[in-house]
């Protein structure tokens, strides 16, 4: 039961997880860029924000899939959103990152992977030699992790036992006392039944999921280089696949808890 509820946990966090990409760079060198957006993914994850991806890990993987660097997007919100369907996480925070002479210049957006729209913004000016702290982000943190927890939750209708309306019997002359019968498990040993074949099966459903998804993702060496087997639109597709398995396997999870619950009550 603890696995179910572990693994109904993180497939909620995977739903609403985003990326950390660098979306534009002004004058500004890309090892510079590159340490300060780690910076900021380390101040998000401190502050609960379900980042799938940080920094280093969404180039990391946007190299694999033999993909530029995402700061040739220059900003583009199309072209931030089509590398978060990549990339298979459905919210991107994209950085704008710029040096003014002496100062920095930070810009934050959460932008929703479906349809591209700007759900929370922050901007953020780093004076001369001055660092970035987890407090200048703090606000922005509690925005987006607010902006996330308010999906629309899907309620799992509760399982009614229906019982089999009980005949009276006719009355009889009790000539000593008898000993109630003993209650029927039966029922309980049903749903009991039900409830681990479902969370079998989501464990099916959970391993063939992380398969799916991991070789959407696998890598080959090509002269030197490590590429995708696949084309990019094969990447997505076997990893929307893989997403879709995961989503079942949380749904029988739940099942299978529902049920398991219903049948200690039964008992």
């Amino acid at each position: 039961m603890l696995f179910a509820i572990l693994l109904t946990f993180s497939l909620g966090a995977a739903d609403s997880g985003a990326s950390v990409l660098v979306g534009r760079r002004t004058s500004m060198s890309p090892a510079d860029a590159q340490a300060l957006s780690q910076t900021i993914s380390t101040f998000l994850v401190a502050a609960r924000v379900p980042v799938l991806l940080d920094a280093d890990a969404a180039r990391a993987s946007l190299s694999r899939l033999g993909l530029k660097d995402a700061s040739a997007c220059s900003g583009r919100k199309a072209c931030l959103t089509e590398l978060g369907r990549q990339l298979a996480t459905p919210y991107v925070i994209a950085l704008s990152l710029s040096q003014v002479e002496s100062d920095r210049s930070l810009a934050l957006e959460l932008l929703r992977v479906s349809d591209g729209v700007v759900l929370e913004t922050e901007a953020i000016i780093l004076s001369t030699g001055a660092n970035l702290t987890a407090g200048q982000l703090a606000g922005f943190a509690e925005r987006v992790l607010k902006k996330l927890q308010d999906r629309p939750v899907v309620e799992t209708p509760p399982i009614v036992v229906v019982k089999p309306p009980v005949s009276e019997p006719p009355p009889v002359v009790i000539v000593a006392p008898l000993a109630p019968p003993a209650k029927s498990h039966a029922p309980s040993l049903l749903l009991g039944g039900a409830g681990v074949v479902a969370l079998a099966v989501a464990t099916g459903l959970l391993v063939s999921g992380l398969n799916t998804r991991a070789d959407a993702y696998r890598t080959t060496e090509v002269e030197g280089t490590l590429r995708s087997p696949y084309a990019a639109s094969e990447v997505q597709r076997r990893a929307a696949a893989g997403g879709a398995q995961l989503g079942v396997a949380g749904g029988l999870a739940a099942a299978g808890l529902g049920l398991g619950a219903a049948a200690v009550i039964q008992w």
